[in-house]
C-alpha cells in the first residue's frame, strides 16, 4: 500500500487519492483539527479549522483555540498562507472551536463557531456552558461579520465537536446538528438535536425531538440529505457501532437510532450523500470495541464505506489512513462541487505510554496535524468496482 508522509510520521493510504497537509504542529501550535471547506467564486477553496495555542493546557480539549483559515488554488492539493478569523475573548472564553462553512443559495458565505466559556469560579476549568455564534461574508470570505447566535450561555455544555456541520437543505432550511447535556462536557449525559432556521440564519429554533442512547449518550451527529428530502444522521456512541437515525420532516423529528453493524469505538463519524444520487458515503474509525479502553477502542484505521440502498447496507472501500499506535479523529467532508469532496481529519501520535498517566497516552503527542484528501465520485465508483471484482 502507498504511504502519505506529509507529517513527521507517515501512514498507509489508499491508491489513487490525493493527500495534503493543511497545518502541522510547531512551537506555537500543538494541535490542529475539526475543519470545514467551501468553494469560492474564483475557483479557490477555503478551509477553516480550530488551531490550538501553546500554553499549560497543551493539546487538551480545554486548551486555548482560535479559528484559522487557508485557501487552495489547486483544488485542495496544497494550501496557502494562514490567517486568523476568530479569536476567543479570554475574559469569558476557554476557546472558540468547531468552525463550519456553508455557501448559501443566495451566494453569501456563513461561518459558525462555538464559544466554550470559562467557569465562574476562579481556577475552574470550564466546559459547562457555550454559545454558538454565526458570521456572514458578502466578499467571498475576505471578511466576516457577526450576525448573532444560535444559542447563548447554554445551561450545561452544548456543542458540535468532531464533524462540524452547517447544512442548507433543498428546502432552503438551515440545519445545525449538536449534542447537549446539563453538566460538564467530560461527564454529562448527551442527547442530539438540531437547530433550525428558515430565514438564512436570522432566527433559530431547536427541533422538537431529541435523539438519546445509553451510557454517555448520543454525540457528534453528522447529517446527509437524500434527493427526496429524507435526512440520515450518523452518531458517535459508546455502544461499539455506528448508529443511524432518520428524519422525513426536515429535522424536526428523528427516528430511534439503529445500528449499522459497522464496528466503531467512541469516535467521530462523517456521513455524506453523493450529489445527484441516493448513495451515501461514511467515514469512521473501524476498530474493535474494547470496553476497557478510555474511548472504547483505538482510533485507527480511518475507513470509508459506500451505501447504495440509503444506508441499509454498506460496502467497505478501504482504509483512507492507518497506522498502529497513531490515531485519526474529528472527520469532516465537504463537497465543493457535484463531483469532488475534500475529506479532512486530525492525525496524532505516537501514543506515549511511558510519560503519561494511564489512559492519557494521547496527551501532547509529537504530531497532531490536520490533513486533507481529494475524494471524487469517479474514484469512489471505480474503487467500488475494484472491491466487488475481488
Amino acid at each position: 500500500m502507498p504511504e502519505f508522509s506529509g507529517s513527521q510520521h507517515a501512514y498507509t493510504c489508499l491508491p489513487g487519492l490525493e493527500y495534503s497537509l493543511v497545518r502541522a504542529v510547531d512551537a506555537s501550535c500543538p494541535r490542529n483539527d475539526t475543519a470545514s471547506v467551501a468553494a469560492l467564486s474564483d475557483g479557490r477553496l477555503m478551509i477553516v479549522w480550530h488551531k490550538y495555542l501553546s500554553n499549560e493546557r497543551g493539546t487538551s480539549d480545554f486548551g486555548t483555540i482560535e479559528i484559522a483559515s487557508r485557501t487552495s488554488a489547486d483544488g485542495g492539493r496544497t494550501w496557502g498562507d494562514e490567517r486568523i478569523l476568530v479569536r476567543p475573548d479570554l475574559t469569558e472564553d476557554l476557546s472558540v472551536q468547531a468552525p463550519a462553512l456553508r455557501r448559501l443559495e443566495s451566494g453569501d458565505l456563513l461561518l459558525m463557531c462555538l464559544h466554550s466559556h470559562r467557569a465562574d469560579g476562579e481556577g475552574e476549568l470550564g466546559g459547562s456552558s457555550s454559545s454558538m455564534e454565526l458570521f456572514r461574508s458578502r466578499d467571498e470570505g475576505q471578511t466576516f461579520q457577526s450576525v448573532g447566535y444560535l444559542w447563548r450561555r447554554s445551561p450545561g455544555q452544548w456543542l458540535q465537536g468532531g464533524a462540524s456541520s452547517l447544512l442548507q437543505l433543498s428546502s432552503g432550511r438551515l440545519l445545525v446538528p449538536f449534542h447537549y447535556g446539563t453538566g460538564w462536557q467530560g461527564s454529562q449525559h448527551n442527547r442530539v438535536s438540531c437547530m433550525l432556521s428558515d430565514d438564512e440564519g436570522d432566527t433559530w429554533r431547536k427541533a422538537e425531538s431529541d435523539i438519546d442512547l445509553p451510557m454517555r449518550g448520543a454525540m457528534e451527529a453528522s447529517v446527509a440529505e437524500l434527493p427526496d428530502g429524507e435526512l440520515v444522521l450518523s452518531l458517535r456512541t459508546q455502544l461499539g457501532a455506528v448508529f443511524l437515525s432518520r428524519s422525513i420532516d426536515g429535522g424536526q423529528h428523528w427516528s430511534l437510532p439503529q445500528t449499522t453493524g459497522l464496528r466503531s469505538p467512541e469516535s467521530c463519524t462523517c456521513l455524506r450523500a453523493l450529489p445527484g444520487t441516493d448513495d451515501l458515503i461514511l467515514c469512521w474509525i473501524d476498530s474493535p470495541y474494547n470496553p476497557t479502553h478510555h474511548h472504547f477502542g483505538v482510533r485507527t484505521p480511518l475507513a470509508l464505506a459506500l451505501s447504495q440502498d440509503r444506508g441499509q447496507s454498506w460496502t467497505r472501500l478501504g482504509n483512507v489512513a492507518h497506522r498502529d499506535e497513531f490515531n485519526f479523529f474529528d472527520i469532516g467532508c465537504d463537497f465543493v462541487d457535484d463531483e469532488t469532496a475534500i475529506l479532512t481529519y486530525g492525525f496524532y501520535g505516537p501514543n506515549d505510554y511511558e510519560n503519561n498517566l494511564p489512559d492519557q497516552e494521547w496527551h501532547d503527542p509529537e504530531v497532531m496535524d490536520l490533513h486533507a484528501v481529494r475524494l471524487t465520485k469517479a474514484w469512489i465508483y471505480a474503487r467500488l468496482a475494484e472491491v466487488q471484482g475481488g
